[in-house]
């Protein structure tokens, strides 16, 4: 008899644990759900396809609209004048942001549905640099000059990084982009908002022009 009460005390304690699929599995992608299988094409499989692909993930959690991401570039200021070739100092300060979450972007790519901790979105930041040939036209989403992701827990909402390309003469565009753990952009609860994201305009002069230009003030 204790024997038998042993074994269906062991069965019911089982049956309380969450079976393993019903847990956010990191290294395997969702089933295609009708939506994929019905456009038919390559399913997204946690690496990054460049040629396109179907991602059958949920979107996950959804903050409340007062914890949703707001962020301000700090450093540099917009329209500052840099120097050509040599380093800078990007600092962006995000709000409403669990920074420090950060999937294996070769490997679980979009596999992670959007998550909260206290009501935070969980993620992380990047910040890209593009150059800008035209001030009337977008930029090539493929084309940077520095790209870096900030993977690191934000000191005080604070995030930085030293761009060390060695930037040439020109206009140049620098912007945050925040994420989710699995890298997709953060999905807020409602249309009408701020944007999670900021940019700013810098231009970058080489030393000699700068000096040339001061010598020329009155």
């Amino acid at each position: 008899m204790k024997v038998i009460f042993g074994i269906t005390l062991t069965i019911l304690l089982l049956s309380l644990i969450s079976p393993i699929d019903a847990t956010p599995n990191k290294l395997k992608p969702p089933k295609p759900d009708a939506f994929c299988k019905a456009l038919g094409g390559r399913d997204s499989d946690g690496s990054q396809i460049k040629t396109g692909a179907c991602s059958s993930l949920v979107q996950g959690q959804l903050p409340a609209i007062e914890h949703m991401t707001s962020s301000l570039i700090l450093q540099p200021k917009n329209e500052q004048v840099l120097n050509a070739g040599t380093n800078f100092k990007v600092a962006v300060k995000i709000n409403h942001l669990n920074t420090g979450h950060f999937s294996n972007p070769d490997k679980e790519y979009y596999l992670l549905p959007q998550a909260l901790d206290d009501g935070t979105i969980k993620g992380h930041a990047h910040i890209v640099v593009q150059s800008l040939g035209s001030e009337d036209d977008a930029p090539d989403a493929r084309e940077f000059s520095f790209f870096k992701g900030l993977n690191e827990a934000a000191d005080k909402g604070v995030l930085s990084v030293v761009v060390d390309e060695k930037l040439s003469p020109g206009r140049y565009r620098i912007c945050s982009m925040s994420s989710s753990e699995s890298h997709q952009p953060v999905i807020m609860p409602v249309a009408k908002r701020g944007s999670q994201d900021d940019c700013i305009r810098v231009t970058v002069k080489s030393s000699r022009n700068r000096k040339h230009s001061k010598a020329k003030r009155p």
